[in-house]
């Protein structure tokens, strides 16, 4: 449970409790109070535990998820459901007359939330869909968690150096794209390391949302990545390339400190490998083109 996330969620949780208020403010004004004997404990116990276990799943709602649209449903459907809970677990305080128009609103919320919440889960099954395909994308063919990047979550230089070697090995049409971000120190310099990091972090989310489950995205160093593009033809990674790029030119980055947006682009180097290429070669091949894309641009 990420108890941080609770601060960000401050009127959805206002939102809840006011929903709640207003169960309990409408049960006291529209009936009588019961008498002991009139209260039946056992429907307590049911109908508390569900009014209960519904303010629990509202809490761990709170502490998983950040802020977003499926987030949003979920809150609402379950705050329906504890409105209808809640009535009528208060009906077994408070005595209403026979066909009270109470009773009719107790029975409307609850549906309704049980339809957006089936709703929200099912797109968070879409989400969840979409972060496992981003995870099969990191982790290419192995898990060697050692080799990871901390930084962009991508793996490291060391790790790209042994998978390259492989496929150089296995691969027949082995492309390798390298990328830089453009007037990364700049903006390193105006904003701080901090900012320089989490803009590398969701550079690395879009160029993996670009590349396909068979390809290998990894941080090569600073702000430079590589790509290796098994069984790709050039015109194919050039293709690729241009999405990637065009992706990111199109990515507006917020800053923390005054929301200033900030756009980027990036360079590129493309390299056709052969089966009798070497590592290190290719790689100095790889950055030299890139500088003289630099210079040219």
């Amino acid at each position: 449970m990420n108890y941080s996330l609770l601060p960000l969620h401050r009127t959805r949780i206002c939102l809840v409790l006011c929903i709640a208020l207003a169960a309990i403010l409408l049960s006291l004004t529209q009936g009588q109070l019961k008498t002991w004997p009139e209260i039946s404990w056992l429907d307590i116990t049911g109908e508390g535990g569900v009014a209960v276990l519904t303010l629990v799943w509202l809490f761990f709602l709170f502490v998983s998820r950040p802020p977003g649209r499926v987030t949003d449903m979920l809150v609402v459907g379950l705050s329906c459901f504890m409105f209808s809970a809640l009535l009528d677990l208060l009906d077994e305080f408070i005595r209403q007359e026979n066909g009270h128009w109470l009773s009719v609103v107790e029975s409307i919320p609850a549906p309704f939330g049980m339809i957006m919440m089936t709703w929200a889960l099912y797109q968070w099954h879409q989400e969840q869909l979409t972060l496992n395909a981003q995870l099969r994308r990191r982790e290419a063919q192995s898990r060697q968690h050692h080799q990871v990047d901390w930084v962009t979550r991508l793996y490291d230089a060391d790790y790209l150096r042994a998978h390259l070697a492989k496929q150089l090995q296995v691969s027949h049409s082995l492309s390798v794209l390298m990328l830089d971000i453009d007037n990364f120190d700049q903006f390193n310099r105006r904003y701080g390391g901090q900012e320089g990091d989490r803009l590398l972090r969701e550079m690395s989310e879009l160029i993996l949302m670009n590349i396909r489950q068979s390809d290998l995205a990894c941080r090569y160093a600073g702000d430079r990545f590589i790509v290796l593009l098994p069984d790709t033809p050039r015109p194919a990674a050039i293709t690729l390339a241009a999405q990637i790029k065009e992706s990111i030119r199109h990515f507006a980055f917020k800053t923390r400190e005054n929301g200033e947006t900030v756009f980027h682009t990036l360079s590129s180097a493309l390299v056709s490998a052969v089966n009798t290429d070497q590592v290190e070669p290719l790689l100095q091949r790889l950055n030299r083109q890139l500088e003289l894309s630099r210079q040219g641009s």
